[in-house]
């Protein structure tokens, strides 16, 4: 095979590799299983997966586009928006400042650019892709 004939083998060759490795790279939800969220999905009372303030701290999406939540003990309350391919806009607004748990709820629906689901959990990430919550329906 001479050189000229090498160069477009070579070329399709990494084009094809490139392809590849687009569709397996984190955060693309692929590998993971993820997909995006719908406003459906959203819908209901979800909780930290990790069980902290045990069962005290939530988020509770309703379809009028508000939420209603706590941190493990003081109320909070904002609205929220979800666009194509999961793009989520929340807002928090004021809240009380009791001392407790203070799972940082209002600030990840608040700082929330997407929102995807993860076999039957809500992942919020933030607009840099980052994510900032797993949470659950039902507690552990």
């Amino acid at each position: 095979m001479n050189r000229m004939m090498l160069v477009p083998a070579v070329l399709a060759v990494l084009v094809l590799l490139g392809c590849a490795d687009a569709s397996a790279s984190p955060g693309a939800g692929a590998a993971s299983g993820e997909r995006p969220a719908t406003a459906q999905d959203l819908l209901g009372r979800w909780f930290p997966a990790d069980g902290v303030a045990q069962g005290r701290a939530f988020a509770d999406f309703t379809a009028d586009g508000g939420w209603t939540g706590s941190d493990g003990c003081n109320g909070q309350r904002g609205t929220w928006e979800l666009g194509p391919d999961g793009a989520f806009t929340g807002t928090a607004g004021p809240s009380t400042l009791m001392a407790c748990e203070n799972v940082p709820v209002a600030r990840w629906v608040s700082d929330a650019g997407r929102a995807g689901i993860r076999g039957d959990d809500l992942v919020l990430y933030d607009a840099g892709g980052a994510e900032r919550a797993h949470l659950v329906r039902e507690l552990p």
